[in-house]
């Protein structure tokens, strides 16, 4: 479940404050609230006159299926998060932390609870109202309100598809597609003298300590970390290359193995994405896309028709789908600079080593740029470029002159071809299954690489029935692991590989993962790198009149634009939704130049709103770890935890404010800080993660691979993604996830015994560009949106 997207960024914004409270009094109980009222969720607030840290809450959802949740803070991590569901003629109550995208824990402060108030608790065919007291929940720190505030933006979510399992206070909840959003309540419009009166009402029992009556159910144990029963099979079928992960870097080192001539199997916990991968989450205007081929729906995918393709056990956002992140991200291209490489990568992978293979990807995969004059919706573009070019900005072109990212402004790179959503599973992925020698298995997770000490032998996966499989490498064979920054460690740290006290975690939990002896754990510090690009969000409100698109215009698009996007291949829904670019440089107080990068877009009327990144020249580090439940989950957040990223993005933040406050300025001037714009409470995830099984040149503690990307200490296990970089890029991360990729396929080839020898390998792979160009291009001249395509037969 992707709480993170209900706690969206911005203190008490002008559309938050929109959106407010008023006063209510329930008639089944007398309690008067300030009390709040979505449409599908609704929420009241009662509250002592002198502050306790306890309040009466009431919640209400217009479903009985699924549940509902609030957040006691505007903040993006460390929320509060009070949720409840129907369990037969009972609400089931939770008293959560959401610390990222994975399933929230519930939290064990014994000083915390919900006490159900009966009278003002009710169940119907449509749907539920629940009353309780929740102790110890006004916090007074960041992850809920507290005594000095009277008004406090809060967060909501529903959810009306099933729950797999109602009967427990710590269920695994799914995606809130159904409604989700954030308001400013009032503290104290909730305030009563009446409150001690109201609050005798509750029952004195923690609702998370009532359980149904049938949960004393047992299951048969198969394993000292689990009480569920595993069915285990062995394939019959060995391959040269297990590549675990089919997103940006699984599909292109997996193609690139494939064009050896090596057996590859790919394996995707999820499902297909695109139409063209077999995808049958279709738009209702055109029944040969999906909602991932669609550009203009990447701000939307949350609120789509289908939500599973969200991971809901990743310590943040993250695809679960055929084409990973590539298929559900905004669909940013940003080509990285030479010195993405050139600061801080080892030997063997500066720009000079990489160039040849970026050039191979981008023949393959070159991105689209909109030339001046063209396009659709691009009143924000003429405002903003005027502005930056008042302020000695210069227009670029992004796509053709990647390494000017000084105090320039460009039309928005996308990953987009022919009006659809571009990348991997259209690039790389039908070449590789027009050979023999490849296969991909949909809905088959990787729980573990099995090892003989420092060699892998192969993979266990589970299968969407939850039955095992073992899949066994040939001789000479490698296991090559592509889940992603928030994925990978998890495949790690269950081969006993990672901190010790992580694998005793997963040791000790409660998902059948059988390690190897202690004897043979290899102690790496997955998980210890953790970067990310903050975001600042700051919004401008331009002096004349500006009109911003609503959301409909993309979801429910008229009928002009879905002809130009069927007929054409071009018009709103070809273009997803940034609409202007700018980076520069920034300069910490000490002397360091950081990187930040503009994307920009209009959010309401007469509103532009920049998302604010800090990039590349980051010092800050966080860290992932793993529940005993198997999710990965963010234990320590890597943003602005030194003083020179302070100082770097406040600097930055100064100068904006300065150039926003020029009298020839088109906007009004900011009234926030430089300190507000950057404090907790506006900073969000940039879902850019890098470096949780970083590359180095030595085995000394700081890094989990080499620099042939082998894991230390192992015979065969490689990683290839996000999660091996030792840096941040100056934009954001798919091109350079997909250029390090490219790179890899050589590296690995280079040193490989199952396949032909290095010289062919490098051959094969560069060579192997201009017919895979040849065949893109022609896939592509036949990509036309109005004729229905017959989808693919998948090699599964």
């Amino acid at each position: 479940m992707a709480f993170k997207t209900l706690l969206a960024s911005a203190a008490l914004a002008v559309g938050v404050m929109g959106q407010s409270t008023v006063n209510w009094t329930d008639s089944t109980t007398g309690i008067a609230y300030s009390y709040y009222n979505q449409g599908d969720i609704a929420f009241g607030l009662a509250a002592p006159e002198a502050y306790t840290g306890d309040f009466i809450g009431y919640l209400a959802s217009s479903s009985i299926d699924g549940y509902a949740a609030m957040s006691m803070t505007g903040a993006m991590a460390n929320a509060l998060l009070i949720c409840a569901w129907v369990d037969g003629d009972r609400i089931v109550a939770s008293l959560r932390e959401a610390t990222g995208y994975a399933n929230p824990p519930e939290i064990t402060n014994s000083s915390m609870g919900i006490y159900e108030i009966s009278t003002g608790t009710s169940i119907n065919s449509t749907g539920w109202a629940f009353t309780f007291v929740c102790k110890g929940c006004a916090t007074g720190t960041s992850i809920s309100w507290g005594a000095s505030d009277t008004e406090k933006v809060f967060g909501y979510g529903q959810s009306i598809t099933a729950l797999t399992d109602t009967s427990e206070s710590d269920a695994t909840l799914n995606f809130h597609a159904n409604a989700y959003g954030e308001y400013a309540h009032s503290i104290t419009d909730g305030m009563s003298s009446d409150y001690a009166t109201w609050a005798a009402l509750a029952s004195t029992t923690n609702s998370a300590d009532i359980t149904a009556s049938a949960s004393n159910a047992t299951t048969s144990t198969t394993g000292s970390n689990s009480t569920t029963t595993v069915t285990t099979t062995t394939s019959n079928s060995t391959y040269d290359y297990i590549v675990a992960g089919g997103g940006a870097a699984g599909i292109i080192v997996a193609e690139r193995l494939v064009e050896s001539g090596a057996s590859v199997l790919l394996l995707e916990r999820g499902d297909a994405s695109s139409y063209s991968s077999g995808g049958d989450a279709t738009m209702s205007y055109n029944d040969t896309v999906t909602q991932y081929d669609v550009p203009g729906m990447g701000y939307y995918l949350t609120t789509a028709a289908d939500t599973s393709e969200y991971c809901t056990d990743t310590g943040g956002m993250a695809g679960c789908l055929l084409g990973g992140s590539t298929e559900v991200n905004a669909m940013m291209f940003v080509k990285p600079p030479s010195h993405d490489f050139d600061d801080k990568w080892p030997t063997g992978w500066k720009w000079d080593d990489v160039s040849a293979s970026a050039e191979s990807f981008y023949e393959r995969t070159p991105g689209f740029i909109l030339a001046n004059g063209t396009g659709v919706d691009q009143e924000v573009f003429e405002i903003m470029s005027g502005f930056l070019s008042n302020n000695s900005f210069t227009q670029t072109d992004a796509l053709a002159y990647p390494n000017e990212k000084d105090a320039v402004f460009s039309h928005p790179p996308w990953l987009v071809r022919d009006g659809l959503r571009g990348g991997p599973v259209k690039d790389y992925l039908p070449l590789a299954q027009a050979k023999s020698n490849f296969q991909l298995s949909l809905n088959s997770t990787l729980v573990r690489v099995i090892r003989s000490n420092s060699t892998a032998t192969g993979v266990e996966i589970e299968l969407v029935s939850g039955d095992r499989q073992i899949i066994n490498l040939n001789s000479g064979g490698s296991v090559i692991l592509a889940g992603g920054s928030l994925s990978t460690p998890r495949m790690l740290i269950n081969s006993g590989i990672g901190p010790t006290a992580q694998i005793q975690t997963v040791q000790n939990g409660s998902v059948s993962v059988t390690l190897p002896d202690e004897s043979e754990w290899i102690d790496l510090p997955v998980g210890k790198y953790l970067q990310d690009h903050p975001i600042f969000v700051v919004e401008l409100t331009t002096k004349d009149t500006l009109t911003a698109l609503p959301s409909t215009a993309f979801t429910s698009p008229n009928d002009t634009v879905i002809a130009e996007f069927n007929d054409e291949s071009s018009g709103l829904l070809a273009q997803p939704g940034q609409r202007i670019n700018f980076w520069t440089t920034t300069t910490s107080n000490d002397s360091n130049t950081y990187y930040v990068q503009g994307t920009i877009s209009s959010s309401a009327d007469n509103t532009i709103k920049i998302k604010t990144y800090l990039t590349h020249g980051i010092t800050s580090y966080g860290e992932l770890g793993i529940t005993s439940e198997g999710a990965t989950t963010i234990t320590t957040t890597p943003y602005l935890q030194t003083t020179a990223d302070v100082s770097a993005i406040t600097n930055f933040m100064n100068k904006l404010i300065s150039m926003v406050a020029d009298t020839d300025s088109p906007f009004e001037a900011l009234t926030s800080t430089a300190a507000e714009l950057i404090a907790t409470d506006n900073i969000s995830e940039g879902d850019h993660y890098v470096g949780t099984a970083r590359m180095g040149e030595t085995n000394d503690g700081t890094s989990v691979v080499d620099t042939n990307l082998k894991v230390w200490g192992t015979d065969n296990i490689y990683v290839v993604d996000g999660s091996v970089h030792p840096d941040l890029p100056t934009g954001n991360s798919q091109a350079i996830i997909m250029v390090v990729a490219e790179h890899a396929a050589k590296v690995i080839l280079s040193g490989s015994s199952s396949s032909t020898d290095a010289s062919a390998a490098a051959s094969a792979t560069t060579t192997g560009s201009a017919s895979a160009a040849a065949a893109t291009t022609a896939a592509s001249s036949s990509s036309k949106c109005k004729k229905r395509r017959a989808a693919p037969q998948l090699n599964v």
